[in-house]
C-alpha cells in the first residue's frame, strides 16, 4: 500500500489477536503501521489455543452470547453488533479457512488448527503494508514522548502519531503475557484494573486415593449450577482440582465468590434430564450381586468418576 509523508504513523504494541485485528482495521486506511512484539514471533497464545481445537466463537443466539460477558455486557454489546460471531466466521472464510459448528455449539476451523489461519492472516497483513518488529520489548516512553524498545541491537526509540496497546493479561509469561505493563502504566497515572484469572480451573482438596484413581478423567453431560449460572457440558478432574469448558464458563462467578468468601461450592447434576424422583427410584432398585458402580451405570447412566 502506498504511503505519503503525511500519512500518520501508528504503533501497535502486542502481536496477539487484538493487536493483529487492530492492524487489519487500520491497514484499510492510509496509516503507516508498525506492530511490535517482545517474542520471536507473533500469535503465540493464539497457536497454543489451537492445540485445544481452536474455538473461534459460538453459534448460540446473540442474547445468551452477550450474557457471557457479565458486568461488561453493556460495553461489549455495540462491539458485537459491529462484528459478531457470523462476521467472524465470514472473516475467517475470507482468509480461506472454513468453519463448522460442533455439537456444543462452539465454532471451529474445519481442520481444528490455528496455524493455517494465522499464516493466512499474517500474509494478508504484510501485503497491506503492516511492518512487524519481533523481539522488541516495550520499555515505556522517554522524556520526549518517544516509545522505548529493548531490541536485539540494544535499546531503540521511535516516535509515532498514535499508539495502540494490545498487551494481553498475565496468564502465560512464557508466551509473552506477563502483565509487566501494569506498573508501567500506573507510573504514568493510568488507572488499571487488577488482573484477575478468567477461563480458569480451580483447586479442590481431593484425597490421595481420588487423585490416583480419577485425575485426568472427564465428567461428561453433567449440569453445573452456581448461583444464577446453569449449563450442561463437560469438564475434567485434574490432579489438583477441576478444569475444562464447563468450569471456564462459570469461572468469573466462582472466582468472585472465592475472593469474597475464601471458597465456593458448585452443584452438579450427574444425570441431567432425569428428575430426582426418577433417579431415586432407579437407584433403590435391587442390585443383586452387581457392584454399586455397575448398578449406577445400568440404572442411572452414571459412570466413571461421576459415581
Amino acid at each position: 500500500m502506498p504511503f505519503s509523508l503525511s500519512s500518520p504513523r501508528v504503533a501497535i504494541i502486542g502481536g496477539g489477536p487484538a493487536g493483529l485485528m487492530a492492524a487489519e482495521v487500520l491497514s484499510q486506511g492510509d496509516a503507516r503501521i508498525d506492530l511490535f512484539d517482545a517474542m520471536p514471533s507473533v500469535g503465540r497464545k493464539f497457536l497454543l489455543a489451537g492445540k485445544g481445537g481452536m474455538n473461534l466463537t459460538h453459534s448460540e443466539a446473540l442474547a445468551p452470547f452477550l450474557s457471557r460477558y457479565g458486568q461488561r455486557q453493556a460495553e461489549i454489546e455495540p462491539l458485537l453488533a459491529a462484528f459478531g460471531p457470523e462476521a467472524l466466521r465470514a472473516w475467517a472464510h475470507d482468509l480461506g479457512i472454513d468453519t463448522f459448528v460442533g455439537s456444543s455449539g462452539r465454532v471451529f476451523p474445519t481442520d481444528m488448527k490455528a496455524a493455517p489461519l494465522l499464516r493466512a492472516w499474517l500474509h494478508r497483513l504484510r501485503g497491506s503494508g503492516v511492518n512487524f518488529h519481533v523481539r522488541h520489548r516495550w520499555l515505556g516512553w522517554n522524556e520526549a514522548g518517544e516509545l522505548r524498545f529493548a531490541s536485539p541491537t540494544g535499546e531503540t526509540t521511535q516516535a509515532f502519531d498514535a499508539v495502540i496497546l494490545a498487551l494481553g493479561g498475565g496468564s502465560w509469561a512464557r508466551l509473552g503475557s506477563n502483565g509487566a505493563w501494569v506498573p508501567m502504566l500506573q507510573a504514568h497515572g493510568v488507572d488499571v484494573a487488577a488482573l484477575k484469572p478468567s477461563n480458569c480451573g480451580f483447586d479442590v482438596g481431593w484425597s490421595a486415593l481420588f487423585k490416583e484413581r480419577y485425575a485426568g478423567q472427564p465428567l461428561k453431560s453433567v449440569t453445573l449450577t452456581f448461583g444464577e449460572f446453569q449449563r450442561q457440558g463437560e469438564f475434567v478432574v485434574s490432579e489438583n482440582g477441576i478444569e475444562g469448558s464447563l468450569i471456564y464458563a462459570a469461572s468469573a462467578a466462582i472466582r468472585d465468590t472465592i475472593e469474597a468468601n475464601g471458597s465456593a461450592q458448585i452443584w452438579l447434576d450427574l444425570a441431567p434430564g432425569k428428575s430426582l424422583q426418577r433417579v431415586i427410584a432407579e437407584v433403590v432398585h435391587p442390585r443383586g450381586s452387581r457392584s454399586l458402580s455397575s448398578h449406577l451405570q445400568s440404572r442411572a447412566g452414571i459412570t466413571g468418576v461421576s459415581d
